[in-house]
């Protein structure tokens, strides 16, 4: 009766085993269905946030040409029709996440907003308030709380700083003896 029982042990040990080894495969399997579904998600987003990329250019091109009609023509039917048709474009990219990121020399609470490198590109500075946003050049946009695109925006630097380069003799790297200006190398192309 011993060989018997050993057989009924070893077969117990082996159901065991197998169990395991079935309940480690059902947990892996979830786990695959898990990432898949999270790649399908970021892949979905990817190809959401590309397209958005895309319009937001054709979004930048019907605001210009919004702003800059007569008060004449803004009384005209096709105005209307297309700042309604702009109007709903936004809607459209702003129920896939686009948000606007705050830029304006003030906000609609009539604050001044700080420059963040993080949210803004500098492409100017001007005389004003110590690295507060003066001007908007190109709005930019954020996706479901992503930076889509910086905003292109001009930067007030104090005369303080102004005069201290002048006193220094420092007017910028554009313009030392060793730096290559534009126009010496425009020969070379």
């Amino acid at each position: 009766m011993k060989k018997t029982d050993t057989k009924i042990t070893d077969l117990e040990n082996k159901v065991i085993d197998l169990e395991n080894q079935l309940k480690r495969a059902v947990a892996d399997y979830h786990n695959l269905e898990k990432r898949v579904s999270e790649g399908r998600s970021e892949l979905t987003n990817f190809v959401g946030a590309e397209l958005i990329r895309k319009l937001i250019p054709t979004l930048d091109h019907l605001e210009t040409a919004l702003s800059g009609v007569s008060e004449e023509e803004k009384q005209s039917g096709w105005f209307r029709g297309v700042e309604l048709a702009v109007k709903e474009f936004k809607q459209v990219l702003e129920s896939e996440g686009l948000g606007q990121i705050e830029a304006g020399p003030s906000t609609s609470s009539g604050q001044s907003v700080q420059f963040d490198p993080a949210l803004h590109e500098a492409v100017d500075t001007q005389e004003g308030d110590d690295n507060i946003i003066l001007r908007v050049v190109r709005r930019g946009y954020k996706l479901n709380g992503k930076v889509l695109r910086p905003a292109q925006v001009v930067v007030g630097r104090s005369n303080v700083i102004a005069s201290e380069a002048k006193q220094s003799g420092s007017e910028g790297i554009a313009s030392s003896p060793s730096a290559p200006r534009n126009d010496e190398n425009e020969g070379d192309n």
